[in-house]
């Protein structure tokens, strides 16, 4: 007795078809394409590394002159702090610290003599000034009352 053969079972998956022609790609052409892209980029790129390079030294400057202005602004204040203080003028001062300046004026400040000559009463009202006696002997000598 022979067997029977088995019928073929149709196979699940289909075979697939073979792809319709495809235009073909002019490589030549996309790789001049894709270099020219390329070289754009590279143009742009540069143009803002200049610029940010020249940003980035600008604000370097900035930011020295903020910093010397800062400090020069923070010495102006100890120094009239300390001309306050101890009544020594701020011109006179020398010193990088507070310390320094402090210890500075103790040194000028017996130096320093009052300008001027000082009138009695003048604290008081000082737009009306006394008169003294050899001021009141001119009047008197000329008129001038």
């Amino acid at each position: 007795m022979s067997e029977p053969t088995p019928e073929p079972t149709p196979d699940p998956t289909p075979t697939p078809e073979p792809p319709a022609q495809e235009p073909t790609t002019d490589w030549k052409a996309e790789a001049r394409k894709w270099e020219a892209r390329a070289k754009e980029n590279k143009t742009a790129l540069d143009d803002l590394t200049g610029r940010f390079t020249a940003v980035e030294s600008e604000h370097g400057e900035l930011a020295a002159k903020v910093q010397a202005f800062e400090a020069k602004e923070a010495r102006a204040g100890l120094l009239a702090e300390v001309s306050k203080a101890t009544g020594v003028p701020a011109d006179l001062l020398r010193g990088e610290t507070k310390e320094d300046l402090e210890a500075h004026a103790e040194v000028l400040k017996p130096l320093i003599k009052p300008s001027g000559p000082i009138i009695p009463g003048q604290e008081r009202h000082p737009d009306k000034v006394p008169e003294s006696e050899g001021r009141q002997t001119v009047k008197k000598l000329f008129g001038n009352n």
